[in-house]
């Protein structure tokens, strides 16, 4: 896997987990699904992406690059936070967290809604419809459960900080 970051320690970290450190302009020419979260808006340029790759430019509210724009570069499929996190993500989650009035939202919790928004796209599709009613009611389902099963959901009795 390859990547990137101007974080120096973020890099050495990603080394050790198995990564291979490069420069974006290694990953753009070689990788076919780019993922990114850097929240430099404009950080990718048309002219870097190949046909048919796949870019999910996820900073908020400005990616790194528009869907748009990757799309007219040649990307087969791109998205961005508003699509993928806002509105694709966040319904579910947030539900099942203020469901198990969780403590936190945790990596089990993200993890629990990525794989239940995965298990609702079509074949041929990389992502389900924003527009998927019963798509979001599992993802807070899943997230509930896993909120619980983490222990940083709330019994009914125990009282929220601050209240």
């Amino acid at each position: 896997m390859l990547g990137t970051d101007i974080n120096k320690m973020a890099m050495e970290i990603f080394e050790k987990a198995g990564g291979k450190p490069v420069a974006l302009s290694e990953i753009m020419s070689a990788a076919d699904i780019v993922i990114c979260t850097t929240g430099v808006p404009g950080l990718i340029r048309k002219e870097m992406i190949r046909k048919g790759q796949v870019i999910l430019a996820l900073s908020n509210p400005r990616p790194e690059i528009s869907p748009d724009d990757a799309r007219a570069a040649g990307a087969s499929f791109a998205a961005d936070g508003r699509g993928a996190n806002n509105a694709l993500a966040f319904p579910g989650l947030f539900r099942g967290a203020l469901n198990a009035r969780a403590r936190k939202i945790n990596n089990r919790m993200k993890i629990a809604a990525a794989k239940t928004i995965g298990s609702f796209a079509e074949a041929g599709e990389l992502v389900p419809s924003i527009l998927n009613m019963a798509m979001h009611k599992a993802v807070a389902e899943a997230v509930e459960r896993a909120a619980f099963e983490s222990g940083v959901a709330r019994t009914r009795g125990e009282e929220i900080e601050g209240t």
